[in-house]
């Protein structure tokens, strides 16, 4: 017998967007293993801790770095999954956290792609994405009728063609609002949610109030 690694979503801040599911598993787990970024404390475990009691689990902590070095952020996620493949092992089940939804830009994948070709089963469970949730804040339909949805990582080499497609466009990860962020967003009717769910959540109409160096929780929303 080995262990169950779940990869739990956690939602987009409000410890309310939290599945029923979500919950259940973290209860289900003695093992919780925690993506950071620079040592910092875990924003996705601060939400975690609101809708379930962490009494007696054990906290695994994994630092995953922002980098565009390919070979050291793969190295990350095979040393992470070698800690939870050995707890797997002994049959401990595991929740790994995420933020938002599971199956968008999450950390998870990566290690659960290596869990599962070692052999170990995985299971997904759903959660609500930062832009659904910056949508329902803001009071808008982010689709209506045969309009599509394009989600862009900020970064995105073609982001420009992108941009100039049909549909509601959403854009993520903004690590700084560069010059090409600004010239793409500029005369455009967007909204812009800063931490959403959070007590610091703030909403943006205007590209020039956003900070340049806001917050890496950030997402756009351009109708």
């Amino acid at each position: 017998m080995s262990g169950i690694l779940f990869g739990v979503s956690v939602g987009a801040g409000d410890p309310e967007l939290m599945t029923l599911g979500a919950v259940r598993a973290i209860e289900r787990c003695r093992i919780i293993a925690v993506p950071r970024t620079k040592g910092e404390s875990s924003l996705a475990l601060s939400i975690a801790e609101q809708a379930v009691d962490m009494s007696g689990k054990e906290i695994l902590y994994f630092d995953f770095p922002m980098t565009r070095d390919r070979n050291e952020w793969k190295q990350s996620h095979i040393r992470a999954a070698d800690i939870i493949c050995e707890r797997l092992a002994n049959n401990e089940d595991t929740a790994m956290l995420c933020l938002g939804d599971i199956s968008v830009y999450s950390t998870f994948s990566y290690v659960a792609d290596i869990a599962k070709q070692r052999g170990y089963a995985c299971e997904w469970k759903a959660g609500v994405t930062s832009f659904c949730a910056a949508a329902s804040v803001c009071e808008i339909p982010l689709v209506s009728g045969n309009e599509p949805l394009i989600v862009i990582p900020a970064a995105a080499e073609n982001f420009e063609k992108l941009m100039a497609q049909d549909g509601t466009k959403v854009i993520m990860k903004p690590w700084v609002i560069t010059d090409r962020l600004r010239s793409a967003l500029s005369g455009k009717n967007f909204y812009a949610v800063s931490d959403c769910g959070l007590p610091n959540e703030r909403i943006y109409t205007d590209i020039d109030d956003v900070p340049e160096k806001g917050s890496y929780f950030t997402v756009f929303i351009v109708k």
